[in-house]
């Protein structure tokens, strides 16, 4: 699909819900048709041709023959840059009388292309329908942002409810602008820092890698290194603060792609030496972590080859791979591309904001806790 020269906005809610505006109750579709009105009239400079172009479904053209409603709406809200949900608990209406409403579908959508371009201004909650069906799609969709645990400006009246979106599109577009401005352009590795890793040997770029990973950690709250000179046959590691819990973190760099045998090897499968870290993880909560820079790419099926067997959880994201067994609590991530500094610590960063952005951060607490125990078992049977 080619660029759009505008940004593409969409605005997703319950059409026929009403809140207080203008002295009346209006529907939200009223208020939807003012801020597309108002988003579509943005402009950098005077004269200038508009900066947005806004989708909303009560006069959005029609679809192809080929495409439902249902596929239109998701479709759109995963080709917009900015998605904005005014959230009041109605889900919307489902397809084939399935328990999801289209809202519900919309925001799920939007979070898995990009969850940085989703803005949620939260509504009154409306009362429960007493359709069974609408209800249970109704009660799923609340169930779902619940565990998302979105935070986001309430608006109570309509006037309330410009102003936040207005707010919410402002921030959205500086946020995304400023993050485009660090993000590493991985198609150009051959200048800089990026050209000097090139030159280096296996050993050196591991080095440089895992140093890299280090400078980053010291600069993020709650981290505190632990062992940053290793002897030979020790790694890294360093204390970082996940979920509110103290975990142990060895640093590990892949100073070539994953497909090389060499490259792949000087990490293996590091986890398996897990027991060797007992004495140090009676320092903290738990753990151990494992960080995994990878020069080039990492794809699902290598980080289950890594793990040693497939069933696990495999999360992706813009950081690379998180991987996480519940049977055993191993746990390690996948840093892609770190091909310079800056790569390195984009990937470091934004895997550490994923985690505190879902949730996922508790889980790992938990997970890294078991695994403490596991090791200190294991320990003990060695003796």
């Amino acid at each position: 699909m080619p660029k759009s020269e505008k940004i593409r906005v969409m605005i997703s809610s319950r059409c026929k819900a009403t809140i207080p505006y203008a002295g009346k109750n209006a529907q939200l579709s009223e208020l939807r048709t003012i801020l597309k009105n108002d988003i579509q009239q943005l402009t950098l400079w005077h004269g200038q041709a508009a900066l947005c172009d806004c989708w909303t479904n009560e006069d959005s053209a029609s679809s192809p023959m080929n495409e439902s409603w249902w596929e239109r709406s998701l479709n759109e809200s995963r080709r917009a840059d900015v998605v904005i949900v005014l959230y009041n608990g109605e889900s919307g209406g489902s397809i084939k009388s399935q328990a999801m409403g289209i809202c519900h579908g919309e925001l799920e959508a939007a979070l898995a292309r990009q969850s940085q371009k989703v803005r949620v201004v939260r509504l009154p909650l409306a009362k429960l329908p007493s359709d069974a069906l609408q209800r249970k799609c109704d009660l799923a969709f609340r169930e779902y942002v619940g565990r998302l645990d979105i935070f986001g400006p309430e608006a109570k009246t309509g006037e309330e409810l410009i102003d936040k979106v207005r707010n919410e599109l402002k921030q959205a577009l500086v946020d995304l602008v400023q993050e485009a401005a660090v993000t590493s352009d991985l198609t150009k590795s051959n200048i800089g820092p990026a050209l000097d890793w090139h030159r280096l040997s296996y050993a050196r770029r591991e080095e440089e890698m895992c140093a890299e990973i280090c400078s980053t950690l010291k600069a993020t709250a709650g981290s505190k290194p632990e062992n940053i000179t290793p002897s030979a046959n020790e790694w890294m590691t360093f204390w970082v603060s996940i979920g509110g819990k103290k975990l142990l973190a060895p640093l590990h760099a892949v100073p070539a792609g994953l497909s090389q045998a060499a490259a792949r090897e000087r990490v293996g499968q590091p986890f398996l030496l897990d027991h060797k870290l007992h004495p140090t993880l009676a320092k903290g909560d738990g753990g151990p972590v494992h960080i995994v820079a990878c020069y080039k790419g990492a794809t699902e099926s290598q980080a289950l080859k890594m793990l040693g067997f497939p069933d696990a959880t495999v999360v992706p994201g813009k950081f690379g791979l998180h991987v996480a067994d519940s049977v055993q609590k191993i746990q390690f991530v996948l840093l892609k591309n770190c091909d310079s500094p800056t790569a390195v610590q984009s990937a470091l960063t934004g895997w550490l904001a994923w985690l505190q952005r879902s949730g996922e951060d508790q889980e790992v607490a938990k997970r890294a806790i078991a695994r403490k125990r596991i090791i200190a078992a294991i320990a003990d049977v060695s003796k």
